[in-house]
């Protein structure tokens, strides 16, 4: 049985109670209410032995690590890393791997597992991974069923390593049909839901968590 006080993600910046090593969470909601800056909070572990892999399909990695930096965090490239997914990325770096584009769904897999295995490399025992969004993925795809392998693998990769990974999907940017097949894929989600006075979110289909809805921040 799964120790759960040592081997969960604890999130002690946000009311969400420890996750168990290994879940891949679906962070559902619209763009700009909050949602990056959500995913990046979830993503930023604490504990120096985890690493972060961030996935960036709808900005390019300086962007992105910019954005980090915005929640007033450091980007530590010790056991920090980005996958560049723009076509329009500025040179690499040893933290920063690039592919030619969203549809390069091979060129994202190998450069997720060659960073993955650079972390554990450099003495990262788990890492938190976080892709943003889903729904560009999409609109370059042929079909969503190519997205969906590309997810199930990804997915199955965090879950087989222990890590913890969140999503992000806007479901309104996406057919029904599609967005069904894709969540297949997760354990969980995080609901986000815009409201007059901001926006909102709360777990959905983890035990231990409360159902409440909580200020994105």
């Amino acid at each position: 049985m799964m120790n759960r006080s040592r081997d969960a993600y604890a999130f002690p910046e946000l009311p969400i109670e420890p996750v168990d090593a290994g879940t891949n969470l679906l962070l559902t909601g619209p763009p700009l209410v909050g949602t990056q800056r959500l995913l990046l909070s979830m993503v930023s572990g604490a504990d120096e032995r985890e690493g972060m892999l961030l996935v960036s399909v709808d900005e390019d990695g300086v962007s992105v690590i910019e954005d980090y930096e915005s929640t007033g965090r450091t980007f530590d490239p010790g056991r920090m890393r980005v996958v560049d997914c723009t076509e329009h990325s500025p040179e690499p770096t040893d933290a920063v791997r690039q592919v030619s584009g969203p549809a390069d769904l091979t060129g994202i897999g190998i450069e997720f597992s060659s960073l993955y295995e650079s972390l554990r490399a450099g003495g990262i025992e788990r890492a938190r991974i976080g892709l943003y969004s889903i729904p560009t993925l999409l609109a370059f795809a042929e079909d969503f069923r190519a997205v969906y392998r590309f997810l199930h693998t990804i997915t199955g990769r965090i879950r087989t390593a222990d890590g913890l990974g969140v999503f992000a999907v806007d479901p309104d940017a996406i057919d029904d049909e599609a967005y069904a097949t894709v969540a297949q894929a997760f354990d969980a989600r995080v609901e986000i839901r815009e409201r007059e006075f901001g926006a909102e979110f709360r777990v959905r289909g983890l035990s231990d968590q409360s159902d409440s809805w909580h200020p994105v921040g």
